[in-house]
């Protein structure tokens, strides 16, 4: 559900590299395969997939923030996934703003001789992260270089210049550089110039890269360099790679409140309404009391009937939001649209709200301003010094900010200009899901049960999501098939949703199911699971726990948002049975992860019918929605304790057994 906004960044392309001398057509320098020797392969880089011999950026910026700078990049294949990886590279830029060539693209062999990439093998083609999120914008490309003849052992060579005409924030440059990667580097090198009256700040991020700044005559030239950098290996879930490996921030911008009132100017003339919309916000806050019910209503009709389809428009684009009235007319757009639509509903209606800028799936630097956002949500005036958060550009969600969203970097756009903030953290028990079942055993070992899944939150938008992505039927099947975890042999006897498409209540799953000759015989004791301790019905909780398989981490675990899972159930056994032993009861509460699990048995005369009844239950939360290494190892601490309670068993005998 990331919606993106262009960052600067991306115009300049990740790595803004140098020229290298002395290249023919048909036999590479004798300096690049020197370079090629010494670095080595397979023998020196036994896990690597691919090695980054060199790579070298540069870049000159004029007071206007416009400029010029290259790429350049020498890799040598070392694995199938090495050549996946760079046999066919991409290279983002955006045609409104800047202008890219491809001046070497080609092949070198071991023994030096080159295969040079023809021009009917570098195609421009829109950028397929757009359109991912059904965005068709015609000037947010990727030019495609596929490297004929390439094979393992071989080294590709590339160079790319780039000349930005328009910078997207005027007067002012901004970069980020990233100094480490999944394959190992040996030399990495950043190089920015600049005019001496536009100072650049900067800072080195997640450790040390080495430095050097030189002035000569009206200009300023700043490198950072890093050499025999080691590969990150691949964690599941891991944080962006800005966050975790050497990363450096620099920029020409003041402060964050520059930033705040650049893209308000942007945005503010995009927000007149026509009498269509008036009449729309009149219609839709009719009978409307509190300020609440009516940023509820606006809220929907615009997540509801606002399709996500973007179109850019407009100077700034990837920036600048469509005038509303255009929105509102076509109903489609992209996030800065959505939520310019929706403020400008919520003034009509004497709301005071206004556009942010945010940064989905990754942090945003506190102390260096810069233009890297790629989401726009809408801020809510408390009118006492804080903000309430909504994304309009979830349709399905009850909550008006989801939970995905929660402790994220924002920056609300205004006149006077505001510094970074962050939304609220959801707790885990504002995300949790509740499972509850009432089940029977009869006296012939027939076990039948009513289960219900109320949500909240998180599971709310999941649950609700999967309901209508397919009929009823369809989900019916699919919740038997999940369900055979439970026992061999189990019956759907009946299923049921409440109404995705209401969103003024939790979404429910309500089913029935049966199993003949549930308890199992061990000569005068009778043993059994409760079902709902399987974890069979948990099946959120298996899948965002599934990337928590490694036993130790590197880098943090990031769940992205606080999560938990109620379940209980109460079983009536048949008169005669009783409870000889249950499992004992266990609490586990590391770090941000707590467990609890309980069995609790009544005496046979507390029910009508002289049998017993047996309540289980369990909660589990992860209350931070990313973990540290160091809370990774409670977690898995805490999993092996929830692990082994789960493996205890009911004890039951019956009379006859007794007698």
């Amino acid at each position: 559900m990331r919606k993106w906004i262009l960052p600067i960044t991306l115009l300049m392309g990740i790595l803004l590299l140098v020229s290298v001398p002395g290249l023919t057509a048909s036999q590479v320098d004798k300096e690049t395969m020197k370079l090629i020797d010494k670095a080595g392969g397979k023998e020196k880089y036994p896990d690597a997939n691919a090695l980054v011999i060199n790579s070298e950026s540069n870049f000159e910026f004029k007071a206007d923030g416009t400029g010029q700078g290259t790429e350049f990049g020498l890799i040598k294949i070392l694995t199938e996934k090495g050549f996946d990886s760079y046999g066919e590279m991409k290279f983002p830029y955006y045609k409104v703003y800047e202008e890219l060539v491809v001046d070497i693209a080609r092949v070198i062999k071991a023994d030096g001789s080159v295969i040079d990439v023809p021009e009917e093998m570098m195609k421009d083609i829109s950028a397929a992260s757009n359109q991912a999120m059904n965005i068709y914008e015609e000037d947010a490309l990727e030019r495609v270089v596929t490297f004929k003849g390439l094979e393992i052992g071989d080294v590709i060579q590339y160079q790319v210049s780039r000349t930005l005409h328009q910078a997207p924030m005027d007067n002012q440059f901004d970069a980020l550089q990233v100094f480490q990667g999944f394959d190992p580097i040996i030399s990495q090198k950043f190089v920015v110039t600049g005019p001496k009256e536009k100072p650049l700040r900067y800072v080195v991020r997640n450790g040390d890269v080495k430095f050097k700044k030189e002035e000569k005559g009206d200009k300023v030239t700043y490198t950072w360099w890093a050499n025999n950098v080691d590969r990150i290996v691949r964690e599941p879930s891991m944080p962006a790679l800005s966050e975790i490996a050497p990363t450096v921030i620099a920029t020409t911008i003041q402060s964050w409140e520059e930033v705040s009132r650049w893209w308000y100017s942007m945005v503010e003339p995009k927000l007149a309404l026509n009498d269509e919309m008036r009449a729309e916000v009149k219609s839709l806050i009719e009978g409307k009391e509190s300020k609440e019910e009516k940023i509820d209503a606006i809220y929907h009709f615009v997540a509801q009937k606002v399709r996500y389809m973007g179109l850019g428009t407009g100077k700034k684009k990837g920036f600048e939001p469509k005038p509303v009235t255009e929105t509102y007319e076509t109903k489609y757009g992209v996030c800065r649209d959505v939520a310019a639509m929706m403020v400008a509903m919520l003034r009509e209606a004497d709301v005071k709200s206004d556009v942010v800028l945010t940064m989905a799936g990754a942090e945003v630097d506190q102390e260096l301003p810069h233009i890297y956002f790629n989401h726009a949500i809408v801020a809510i005036d408390n009118e006492d010094g804080t903000f309430t958060y909504a994304d309009p550009t979830v349709e399905n969600s009850v909550d008006w900010l989801p939970a995905v969203e929660s402790q994220q970097d924002v920056l609300v756009c205004t006149p006077e200009g505001r510094s970074l903030e962050e939304t609220p953290l959801t707790p885990a028990d504002d995300n949790m899901g509740q499972i509850t079942a009432n089940s029977n055993l009869t006296e012939d070992g027939l076990y039948t049960s009513d289960v219900t899944i109320a949500t909240d939150g998180i599971y709310d938008l999941a649950l609700r999501q999967f309901a209508k992505q397919m009929p009823a039927a369809q989900m019916s099947m699919v919740w038997g098939y999940l369900i055979q975890q439970v026992y061999p042999g189990i019956q759907l006897t009946s299923f049921e949703t409440s109404d995705a498409n209401d969103l003024t209540k939790p979404f429910e799953i309500r089913f029935s199911y049966q199993i003949e000759n549930y308890p199992t015989d061990a000569g005068e004791f009778v043993l059994m699971k409760s079902p709902v301790s399987t974890g069979a019905f948990e099946i959120i909780s298996q899948f965002l726990l599934s990337s928590g398989s490694l036993p130790e981490r590197k880098y943090p675990w990031s769940l992205g948002f606080t999560f938990g899972a109620h379940e209980e159930e109460t079983i009536n056994l048949p008169p005669g049975m009783k409870v000889k032993s249950m499992p004992d009861p266990v609490t586990a509460s590391k770090g941000p992860v707590e467990y609890k699990m309980t069995y609790v048995s009544s005496q046979p005369t507390e029910l009508e019918n002289g049998g017993t009844q047996v309540s289980y239950q369990k909660e589990f939360k992860i209350n931070s929605k990313k973990l540290s290494p160091e809370e990774y190892a409670l977690y898995k601490e805490v999993m092996r304790t929830a692990s082994k309670s789960a493996r205890g068993e009911l004890i039951m005998q019956t009379e006859e057994a007794t007698n």
